[in-house]
């Protein structure tokens, strides 16, 4: 087949898009921007209702219009209604795109994408699954047949987790081919870099946590066992982490059960070490939080990609991981960042070197030169080049 003029192409992509938060609308959009910016047109189909409300932990499921960065995703997939599917294939065989990219990362959406995804294949729709889990965070019945079930209906993936390319090779007899690997790319849209006093006053830091001795950690994102943050909180009851006077902030929305984390801060005696913002974070103050720390640490008891990374490293910000999943992927330890055991003794150790030794700005030279491989006109390419590719076999 002749090669494809990708200027002349419709791409949709499927999947959450503004006014619906968190960290996978936020790539969506900027995926679907990038290839905007290309001259590639692209379309986000969104949903209506992603969620019904009994089985969303947080407190709302989409942002204030100003936060939106473009109003015209066509909000039409509603999990729980089986017509909106059919409606959402009739659009997209209207626009007759060349194809199709359907966000697949838990097995509540599984019968329903799966469905849409074969749908627009019977009529010869190409359809590539952008795949951030194969296994979910929080186990559910049924969610290795619901999973398998999606990706049957699919004519190859993108993943941006080595360890995801692993787990789907290995879950289905797939050829290494039909699965391409790109890193998740850096977050761009939370505006410019503060200076660290300010954005320390921004987020209202007290006069008296400000002084030039302090030092400030930050755990970003919203709460969730997995994430690590009792083993963190673990870490600041420590006595050679007393001593250096850190400040860990948590800014973030509790998924689970909040009392559990203020009374285990309060039996470790670090409620004065503790600056907690329980709030899903504004797209308007995420750079503040970031710019405000020294560095960034993600506890991780298991993951497979990690945005908040991404969002570290657009502020040239260092980021201490744990080495599970594909986290090693996005740091190379006491290069630009820090990759330690899942130990409150190891992570401690990381930071008394951090500190210790002033590693903030060569950690954050390195990020600055080492930040170009991680670009959304990369992955937008590489979405491009995989089904150039199996139309050209």
């Amino acid at each position: 087949m002749k090669k494809q003029d990708f200027n002349c192409l419709n791409r949709i992509i499927i999947g959450p898009g503004y006014p619906l938060r968190g960290g996978i609308s936020e790539s969506n959009e900027s995926l679907c921007k990038s290839f905007n910016q290309e001259e590639k047109t692209c379309q986000i189909i969104s949903y209506s209702l992603q969620y019904p409300s009994i089985l969303f932990p947080g407190k709302k499921q989409t942002v204030g219009l100003s936060e939106s960065s473009t109003h015209t995703n066509l909000n039409l997939i509603n999990t729980l209604n089986p017509l909106s599917w059919f409606n959402t294939v009739r659009k997209v065989l209207k626009i007759k795109p060349h194809y199709v990219i359907i966000r697949y990362w838990h097995p509540y959406f599984a019968i329903c994408l799966a469905l849409i995804a074969r749908l627009l294949r019977h009529k010869s729709i190409f359809i590539i699954a952008w795949v951030d889990n194969i296994y979910p965070h929080d186990p559910m019945p049924f969610q290795n047949i619901l999973t398998n079930f999606f990706l049957k209906s699919c004519d190859t993936y993108m993943v941006m987790s080595k360890s995801v390319k692993k787990d789907l090779l290995n879950f289905r007899d797939l050829s290494s081919k039909k699965v391409k690997f790109s890193p998740h790319p850096i977050y761009s849209v939370f505006g410019n870099t503060v200076a660290k006093k300010i954005a320390q006053k921004n987020i209202g830091l007290t006069k008296d946590n400000t002084q030039v001795n302090n030092k400030y950690i930050l755990f970003f994102g919203l709460i969730r066992k997995y994430k690590g943050l009792e083993l963190l909180l673990e870490v600041m009851a420590l006595e050679k982490i007393k001593k250096l006077n850190i400040y860990l902030i948590i800014a973030g929305e509790f998924y689970e059960k909040k009392s559990k984390y203020l009374e285990k801060i309060k039996f470790l005696g670090i409620e004065n070490k503790i600056i907690l913002h329980d709030n899903y974070i504004p797209n308007e103050d995420v750079k503040n939080y970031f710019c405000a720390a020294d560095i960034v640490v993600q506890p991780y008891l298991s993951a497979t990609q990690s945005g908040v990374s991404m969002v570290a490293l657009n502020f040239n910000k260092p980021v201490l991981l744990t080495n599970v999943g594909g986290l090693s992927e996005y740091v190379t330890h006491n290069f630009d960042g820090y990759l330690v055991d899942p130990d409150k003794e190891k992570i401690a150790s990381a930071l008394e070197d951090y500190f210790a030794n002033n590693r903030e700005g060569c950690f954050s030279k390195n990020i600055e030169i080492k930040k170009t491989e991680f670009s959304w006109k990369g992955l937008a390419n590489k979405f491009d080049n995989l089904y150039s590719n199996f139309q050209n076999d």
